[in-house]
């Protein structure tokens, strides 16, 4: 297999400086630099499939801007918030399929922006205790077509599809 260099490339914040001489399960660690300054060894799987874009400031940084960084911790709602985007808009993700695969979107208000979508959540009832339910299950993710429900209420309106005998 032919090894690719990829120094001095970009992959979000970071730009590649070089290869070390460290491998992790024969994968290779690349040394780079951070924008803010930090340095930091990342896989190269890791940088190729943008699972890793900085040296953590990113992460930080997101959590300061919207206020739900608890002790270090994300929040449930904007847990919510990401997992709901990543199901329509991730196709690498294994539930694909079932939401954007087919056609399930989310309303521009909420797909770009945590602080529209926490004032929503907050507005009709959100508790940690609810996950968000679509009312109708061929409509997408906005503020007509969504409410908090609880697990089992949602489970009860899965569709569930069984493989026949």
């Amino acid at each position: 297999m032919k090894k690719i260099d990829i120094t001095g490339q970009r992959f979000g914040r970071l730009v590649v400086l070089h290869k070390t001489r460290k491998r992790c399960c024969g994968h290779i660690i690349w040394l780079c630099k951070c924008v803010c300054g930090k340095l930091v060894e990342v896989l190269s799987s890791d940088l190729r499939s943008g699972r890793t874009k900085s040296c953590g400031c990113l992460w930080k940084e997101v959590m300061t801007i919207h206020g739900d960084n608890r002790r270090g911790k994300i929040s449930r709602l904007y847990s919510i918030w990401e997992n709901m985007k990543s199901r329509c808009l991730n196709p690498k993700r294994l539930d694909y399929k079932y939401y954007g695969g087919r056609g399930i979107k989310i309303c521009k208000e909420w797909k770009n922006s945590y602080t529209i979508f926490k004032n929503w959540a907050l507005a009709n009832r959100y508790r940690d205790d609810l996950t968000i339910d679509r009312v109708d299950n061929n409509r997408g993710y906005c503020p007509e077509n969504c409410h908090w429900v609880s697990l089992s209420e949602n489970l009860k309106n899965k569709n569930f599809r069984r493989k026949k005998c």
